[in-house]
């Protein structure tokens, strides 16, 4: 039933006419081979193509590019910083890109953004067609592989963790006032976020205040505000703003999932700080996490905070085995931070204090002053 509930959506839909058309094309069994491996490396490289896109509407539309990841697997190279990551990955087979518009206007600015993506798909394409008219089973699987996922990629969705070009080529331009809102204030939202990320708490405060001012109940600007006051360990008065965030019963279902994710953390550091009772908490993370995970949120993302949570309930075995996980496989500096804190507590709990020194001293190397990071150290100091 799973298989089947894949395949009926777009991109098994998708993904099944690559097969098929291959299948029907070459009817060898090398020719199948070849045809399947040409549309494997075509996907990919439509996908490349993309995100290549992406990074040239930084410089064309004004763009500002805060995410760059190549590769899978282990990191080889890692020149991240508090507001930008750029990381080398063992098999460089696949490219992500972030970008976001730092000043407005934020909705031509993205708009423009997704139609570089949408050209630099369209050119990978037009060559692909060209050289399946002569260049065999591999280029025929090749050319089928980009064509559906570029046709794909045009269809207007959102989910958890991806927008899809459509839905900003196709439904961007008409989205309604409540969004139009959001878009305003993306700005100043990034600003807030990227003052906390560096530590500059001063800065994010005065941004913070400016932002409950001019936008007491934009989505945002309270997810905004929630994490300017994780940063400064006030995780009772953010605990308050989350709920809220998360109660929201205007926001989409993959914004939903984002801010169910966010409370589950946020409810788990709050009960570790003192600053809320660990029944309650635990319960509000453990109903946070289910819902995130029900509206598609990514599983392994949600590593950081299961660890955290299996951490405080005293699984100290699997709260090791998800820190560790969640520290590998992240890319923002402050994320993987905050997972080597709850890993060197972890480690703390189970009796090696040399672990947690280690995993300290890797967190401190990226964000020394963040609250779970000095709150570890200042433990490991007194133990």
């Amino acid at each position: 039933m799973k298989l089947l509930r894949q395949l009926v959506t777009p991109g098994g839909l998708a993904a099944l006419v690559v097969v098929v058309s291959v299948v029907v094309l070459e009817r060898s069994g090398a020719g199948i081979g070849a045809g399947l491996g040409g549309a494997l490396v075509g996907w990919l490289a439509i996908l490349a193509a993309g995100q290549v896109g992406l990074l040239a509407a930084v410089p064309l539309a004004g763009m500002r590019a805060h995410r760059v990841v190549l590769g899978i697997g282990p990191r080889v190279a890692d020149w991240s910083g508090p507001n930008r990551t750029l990381i080398l990955r063992l098999l460089p087979i696949v490219l992500a890109v972030n970008v976001r518009a730092a000043r407005a206007p934020v909705r031509r600015r993205m708009w423009w953004s997704a139609f570089c993506s949408a050209v630099a798909e369209l050119a990978v394409v037009v060559l692909a067609a060209m050289w399946a008219q002569d260049g065999g089973a591999f280029a025929a699987g090749f050319a089928i592989a980009c064509v559906a996922e570029f046709v794909y990629g045009l269809l207007p969705k959102r989910t958890a963790m991806v927008t899809s070009t459509g839905w900003l080529l196709f439904r961007l331009p008409w989205v309604d006032t409540e969004q139009a809102r959001e878009l305003e204030a993306a700005p100043i939202v990034g600003e807030a976020i990227e003052a906390a990320q560096r530590g500059d708490l001063a800065t994010a405060e005065r941004l913070a205040a400016g932002l409950r001012e001019t936008y007491p109940d934009l989505r945002s600007a309270l997810a905004a505000r929630v994490f300017v006051l994780e940063a400064q360990g006030r995780y009772a008065e953010a605990m308050i703003l989350a709920v809220k965030v998360a109660g929201d019963a205007r926001q989409q279902p993959d914004e939903a999932a984002s801010s169910f994710a966010a409370l589950a953390g946020l409810a788990c550091a709050t009960v570790e700080a003192g600053q809320l009772n660990a029944d309650l908490g635990l319960s509000t993370a453990n109903t946070a996490l289910e819902n995130a995970a029900t509206l598609g949120y990514p599983a392994y993302k949600l590593n950081g905070v299961r660890a955290l949570h299996a951490l405080l309930r005293g699984e100290v075995d699997e709260a090791v085995a998800l820190a560790s996980r969640a520290a590998e496989a992240g890319d923002s500096v402050l994320v993987r931070a905050d997972d080597l804190a709850t890993l060197a507590r972890a480690h703390m709990a189970s009796g090696d204090n040399q672990a947690a020194r280690a995993a300290i001293s890797e967190a401190e190397k990226l964000a020394s002053w963040w609250p779970r990071v000095a709150g570890t150290r200042s433990r490991l100091e007194v133990s």
